[in-house]
């Protein structure tokens, strides 16, 4: 007899993408990015790692479509999202870069 996983176990990082996209879409959409960017787990993936979407079919939008406001709020939003993980994605090194080197602090109350 050969082992079979449950299907929910196969659901869950689609699961998971549509709790964390749920969360954080009007987020994203406030910021200036494109609903394009967070079609998918796919896509968004893809922006992460490489700043733009030139592997699919999109408008062709890219991190420098941005204005420096816009790229300061991806900052906070990536920082807050993915700064303390362990293997941050390539996206923020750049965005970190282009906000002056270092992290954005959260502003004081």
């Amino acid at each position: 007899m050969a082992f079979r996983r449950p299907k929910i176990a196969a659901h869950r990082p689609s699961q998971n993408w549509h709790e964390w996209i749920d969360r954080h879409r009007s987020e994203l959409a406030a910021i200036g990015l494109p609903a394009e960017v967070y079609l998918d787990e796919c896509h968004w993936s893809d922006f992460l790692e490489n700043g733009h979407l030139h592997w699919h079919k999109t408008s062709g939008f890219e991190i420098g479509d941005l204005s420096a406001g816009q790229h300061a709020a991806l900052h906070r939003f990536l920082e807050r999202e993915f700064g303390a993980t362990e293997r941050c994605p390539p996206l923020l090194h750049w965005v970190r870069i282009r906000c002056g080197g270092q992290p954005l602090s959260e502003p004081e109350a």
